[in-house]
C-alpha cells in the first residue's frame, strides 16, 4: 500500500485506491460506522490531483478546501445526498491515523478533527451555491432539475444534445464565470523533489550574518535614516546614488571612458547593482517610498536584525519582473525577453538546481531557459536573428546567476560535466528540439564547463517556497519526532536510501537507540506491500541491516517478508526453506497480489483444479495477515464478491442504505 502514486500510474493508483476502500469500509463496519465509498474516492482523488500528490497528508486547510471548495466543485450530488461526506471524512483520517498510513507532516488528529466540525456547519450551504459548481457539475445537476437522471446517458447525452441546439435554458454569466474559474483553479502535480541536508540555523545565520546583502541592506536602512527624498520618477537621487555606491561598495561605475570624453552617470538608474540593491529593499518591505520621500517601514526592525530573515526575504524578492531592467524601463530585447519570464523561469531553475544530485552545466540551464522564454512570450522573430537573441539570453541569465552568486545564493564552479546531463541526448528526446541536443551534446562533450550548485543558504530558501507552494520537498531531521509507522513510510515514498539512512539514525538517537519500536511499527502495518517496504529501508539504512535481515526470518509476523528479501537477494536458496516457510512464502505472495491487483487480479490467478486443497492450505498457513487472510477466504468462497461501490449512483434519487 503506497500513499503516492506518479500521475501516469493509473494502475498502481486504481489498486491502491480499491485496496483502501475495501479495507476502510470493513473496518467501519466493524465499529457499526456509515460511510460513503464515493466520499473516500473523492478525498483520495483530491490529495492524488493536487500540487503535492500525497493521499493521506492532510491539514485543516487542506480539510476547508476538500468539504467547503472540491466537493461542492466535483460531486454531482445534492446537499442530502452527500450528507455523509464530512462523517466519512472524518472516519477516513481517524483510519489513516490508527494505521500507521498518515503523512507525519500533517496536522495532529485533533486539528484534523475539528477542522471537519468546524466545515460541517457550511458544508449544505456551499454544496448547494451553484457558484462553487464546477461546469461538468453544473450540467448534470442542471439535467436533474428538468427530470432527466444522470445515470441514464442516453437521456442525458439526449439532453446535451438539445443544449447544443438551444432547446434549453441555461444562465449563460454564470456558466462563463464557472469556466473561467476552473481555468485558473485546475491543479498541477509538481515533481516531488528529494530530501536535502541542512546545517542548523544557527550556522545558516552566521552565514547570512556574513553575506554582502545583508549587510548593504542593513547599511541602506541606516542611511535612508528619518527619510531621503527621491526623484519625480521615484529613482534615487543621482547625489546620493554616487555616496551610496561608495557606502555600499556596490562596485557599479560611475563614468565610463568615451575615448575623447569621459561620460558621467546621469541617473541612479544606469547603476545596475544599486538599482537592484534599492528594488530589493524595497520589494522586502524595510523601506518604502511615501509622497516623493524613501522612509524606513518601523515594523520591519526585528527582520533588519534577523540576518537569516532578512536574507531569505532578499532571496524571496528576486523572482519578480523588473529586476533585470531599471529605471528606463528598457533595455535589449532579449533582456526584456528574460525580464518578462522571470518570475516563471527563476523558480524553475533554482528547482532544478536543488533537485539534482550534482553541480549542474549552466548551458544545460541557459538552453531550457532559452525555450522556456519563448514559449511563455510571444514575439515574431526572424529566423536569422534568432542566433543573435538566444546569445544575448543566455549572456543575461549568465549574469542573472552571477548576481546570485553575490547574493550567496548559488555557487558558481568549472569542471567536468557530470555524464547524467548528457544521458537523454543519445537518442530522441521529445523535450528537446533536434537543434537544442546538438548544441547541447558538442557543449558538454568539453572536457571543463562552467558548473552552478545552490548554496546551503539557497537550498533552505528555495525549500521554504516549495513548502509554501505546497509541493514535497523532505528535510532530513523533520521526522524525529514523528511516530515510527508514519516516519517509515514516509522514507518509503520520498527519501533516497543515502538520506533514508540519515534520518533513521537520527531517530534511533533521538529514541534510546531502540530498534524494536521500528520493528513493532512494522509488525503491526495492516499491509503486507508497505510492511514489506519499510521493512527493507529498515535493513537498507542500518550498519548492521544484513543481520537484522537473517535475525527476522524465524519472526512470527515478519518472518515472511525477511524470507522472501532473502531469496530477492539471493542470500537464501528455495532449497533451504522448510515446508511451512514454503507454505507462508506462497501466502505471502498471495497477500501481496490479492493489494496490489485486488480480489479479481488473485480470482483470475487461482489453478481452478487445486482450488481446494489451496484455499485450505494458505488459510490454514498461520500467516500473521488476519484482515488479509479474511479477503482471500472471500476470493476462495463460491460466488461473485460484491464490489464497496457496487450499487451506488450519483442520481437524484434518493439511496437505499
Amino acid at each position: 500500500m503506497r500513499t503516492y502514486y506518479d500521475q501516469d500510474d493509473h494502475e498502481g493508483y486504481e489498486a491502491g485506491q480499491g485496496l483502501l476502500i475495501r479495507r476502510l469500509t470493513k473496518w467501519a463496519a466493524a465499529q457499526g460506522r456509515e460511510l460513503d465509498p464515493y466520499a473516500v474516492v473523492s478525498a483520495l482523488q483530491f490529495r492524488h490531483t493536487s500540487v503535492d500528490g500525497r493521499l493521506t497528508h492532510w491539514t485543516a486547510a487542506l480539510v476547508r478546501e476538500f468539504l467547503l471548495s472540491y466537493v461542492p466543485r466535483t460531486m454531482s450530488a445534492t446537499a442530502d445526498e452527500a450528507v455523509l461526506v464530512p462523517g466519512t471524512l472524518r472516519l477516513f483520517l481517524r483510519y489513516l491515523h490508527e494505521t500507521g498510513l498518515v503523512d507525519p507532516m500533517g496536522d495532529p488528529p485533533a486539528e484534523l478533527e475539528a477542522a471537519v466540525a468546524a466545515a460541517t456547519d457550511g458544508f449544505p450551504a456551499a454544496m448547494a451555491d451553484e457558484r462553487n459548481f464546477g461546469v461538468a457539475k453544473y450540467w448534470v445537476m442542471t439535467a436533474a432539475r428538468k427530470g432527466i437522471d444522470p445515470s441514464d446517458h442516453e437521456a442525458l447525452n439526449a439532453f446535451f444534445a438539445d443544449v447544443r441546439e438551444g432547446r434549453h435554458s441555461h444562465d449563460a454569466e454564470l456558466l462563463d464565470e464557472l469556466v473561467a474559474k476552473q481555468i485558473t483553479e485546475q491543479a498541477e502535480r509538481a515533481f516531488a523533489q528529494p530530501a536535502v541536508s541542512l546545517p542548523a540555523d544557527a550556522e545558516l545565520a552566521d552565514t547570512a550574518e556574513a553575506s554582502s546583502i545583508v549587510t548593504q541592506l542593513r547599511k541602506f536602512v541606516d542611511w535612508v535614516g528619518d527619510g531621503r527624498a527621491l526623484t519625480t520618477t521615484g529613482n534615487l537621487k543621482l547625489a546620493d546614488a554616487r555616496e551610496l555606491v561608495s557606502l555600499l561598495d556596490t562596485g557599479d561605475v560611475l563614468e565610463w571612458d568615451g575615448g575623447d570624453k569621459v561620460y558621467p552617470v546621469r541617473s541612479s538608474a544606469d547603476l545596475p547593482h544599486l538599482a537592484i540593491l534599492f528594488e530589493l529593499a524595497k520589494r522586502t518591505r524595510v523601506v518604502r517610498a511615501v509622497k516623493g520621500k524613501l522612509v524606513r517601514v518601523a515594523k520591519a526592525a526585528p527582520l533588519v536584525k534577523d540576518a537569516l530573515a532578512l536574507w531569505t526575504a532578499a532571496f524571496d524578492a528576486l523572482p519578480a519582473r523588473g529586476l533585470l531592467i531599471k529605471g528606463s524601463g528598457w533595455g535589449p530585447g532579449y533582456t526584456e525577453l528574460l525580464d518578462e519570464s522571470l518570475d516563471i523561469v527563476l523558480p524553475d531553475v533554482l528547482n532544478t538546481i536543488y533537485g539534482l544530485p550534482e553541480p549542474v552545466p549552466v548551458v544545460r540551464l541557459a538552453e531550457t531557459v532559452w525555450l522556456a522564454c519563448v514559449e511563455h512570450t510571444y514575439f515574431d522573430l526572424q529566423p536569422s536573428a534568432e542566433p543573435m537573441w538566444r546569445n544575448g539570453l543566455v549572456m543575461e541569465f549568465r549574469r542573472l546567476l552571477g548576481t546570485l552568486a553575490e547574493f550567496g545564493a548559488v555557487e558558481l564552479t568549472t569542471g567536468p560535466p557530470d555524464p547524467m546531463y548528457s544521458s537523454d541526448l543519445a537518442g530522441e528526446n521529445p523535450e528537446l528540439p533536434p537543434e537544442v541536443q546538438d548544441r547541447l551534446r558538442g557543449a558538454l562533450d568539453a572536457s571543463s564547463v562552467d558548473l552552478v550548485t545552490l548554496t546551503p543558504l539557497g537550498v533552505r530558501a528555495v525549500r521554504g517556497r516549495l513548502l509554501r507552494e505546497g509541493r514535497v520537498a523532505p528535510l532530513v531531521g523533520d521526522l524525529v519526532d514523528a511516530a515510527p509507522a508514519p516516519m517509515l513510510g514516509a522514507l518509503v515514498d520520498h527519501y533516497t536510501p543515502e538520506t533514508a539512512a540519515a534520518e533513521i539514525s537520527g531517530w534511533l538517537a533521538a529514541h534510546g537507540g531502540d530498534l524494536s519500536l521500528l520493528l513493532d511499527a512494522i509488525r503491526e502495518s495492516p499491509f503486507r506491500t508497505r510492511a514489506a517496504d519499510m521493512f527493507a529501508v529498515l535493513v537498507d539504512a542500518l550498519p548492521d541491516g544484513g543481520a537484522v535481515l537473517r535475525d527476522m526470518r524465524t519472526d512470527p509476523a515478519l518472518g515472511p517478508i525477511a524470507t522472501n528479501m532473502l531469496i530477492d537477494r539471493g542470500e537464501l536458496d528455495l532449497g533451504e526453506l522448510d515446508d511451512r516457510e514454503r507454505l507462508l512464502g506462497m501466502t505471502e505472495q498471495f497477500l501481496v497480489l490479492l493489494e496490489a491487483a485486488g480480489p479479481e487480479g488473485v480470482s483470475s490467478a487461482l489453478p481452478s483444479g487445486e482450488l481446494a486443497g489451496l484455499r485450505e492450505a494458505i488459510l490454514g498457513s498461520g500467516h500473521p495477515d488476519r484482515v488479509g487472510l479474511a479477503e482471500l477466504a472471500e476470493v476462495f468462497g463460491p460466488g461473485p464478491q460484491a464490489h464497496p461501490l457496487g450499487g451506488l449512483t450519483r442520481s437524484r434519487k434518493k439511496r437505499r442504505r
